[in-house]
């Protein structure tokens, strides 16, 4: 790696991503993190203008793309046409300003397992073609589909190099804890603000039951990292190959932050699909890749961090 740039790099999975490659490869590569306020990837003149100005854009070896638009909850079913004008500007534009001004380096995209049809078994990379993705998150996930066709087309018309990897429910450290954040940040928010304050209860939207993978953040960037610089697949799952209920995480993160309240289960909030997880038998085959850390290690770790920004 010389030069290498991460799209989405001020982002949860992307600043992390940066830093750990920063951290791995030393001063031998140079990692051009970006976010909005660098550039407008949705602008066509703004993307454009950026990749051709870069001085070193014949020494870019490595483009790794995970800008997107997208907020977690029910946001997605109210704002599809905001996600599918966004997102297909973004990857058309980065796409193209790959082809015209970095041929050489190889794109490595970051997609995401709601591009996979709604049932509870694991999800085989095969099942990507032919199917539909949950309803309520069709605009997002055909943009990752149509991101993942885009590089197959420069593939076989410009023979560009390219890879994609699909990811499960990512958490960790700098994960946001918000109350509408994805199920596992929000929930790390909530328990860890309660055993601070002394909260005497805690809401679980749902009845608990529902199943989701989680992959904690530092295996996703070694996993990416592996998938950039030896897969040649065009697509592989990138997780644990395994779902938790979504109860037994709430109180796995109730003891990991100390919380001694009562959980409470509601079961009219919005929680999308019942179970979804990935059949991970592709990577591990591919590249010998597997994920180190166990949920819960993950799950004392990012407890453990996020009281640290409360003291």
């Amino acid at each position: 790696m010389k030069n290498v740039i991460v799209t989405g790099g001020t982002g949860f999975v992307g600043s992390r991503l940066a830093e750990i490659i920063r951290r791995r490869f030393g001063p031998d590569v140079t990692v051009h993190a970006l976010g909005s306020r660098d550039v407008d990837l949705a602008s066509r003149d703004d993307t454009f203008a950026w990749f051709e100005s870069r001085p070193w854009r014949e020494d870019c070896d490595h483009i790794i793309h995970l800008a997107a638009l997208y907020k977690a909850g029910d946001w997605p079913v109210t704002h599809p046409a905001t996600q599918f004008f966004v997102n297909m500007s973004i990857n058309v534009n980065v796409l193209e300003a790959w082809n015209r001004f970095m041929p050489q380096a190889k794109m490595t995209s970051i997609l995401s397992y709601c591009m996979y049809p709604s049932h509870s078994d694991p999800h085989p990379e095969s099942e990507l073609y032919g199917t539909e993705p949950e309803d309520y998150l069709f605009a997002y996930a055909l943009t990752k589909k149509a991101m993942m066709i885009g590089q197959r087309a420069y593939k076989v018309e410009h023979d560009a190099n390219t890879t994609s990897v699909i990811l499960p429910t990512i958490y960790g450290p700098g994960d946001s804890f918000a109350e509408d954040s994805h199920v596992m940040g929000a929930l790390v928010g909530k328990f860890v603000r309660a055993a601070k304050c002394g909260t005497p209860q805690v809401e679980v939207w749902g009845d608990g039951n529902q199943e989701r993978e989680f992959l904690y953040v530092d295996d996703a960037a070694d996993g990416i990292i592996a998938a950039a610089l030896h897969s040649s697949e065009p697509v592989l799952n990138l997780g644990t190959g395994k779902s938790d209920a979504i109860g037994d995480i709430a109180r796995e993160i109730a003891k990991a932050s100390g919380f001694e309240g009562k959980l409470v289960f509601n079961e009219n909030r919005f929680v999308g699909v019942s179970k979804r997880m990935l059949d991970v038998t592709k990577v591990k085959d591919v590249l010998g890749w597997s994920a180190a850390t166990p949920i819960a290690e993950g799950i004392a770790r990012t407890c453990r961090w996020y009281a640290g920004t409360l003291d």
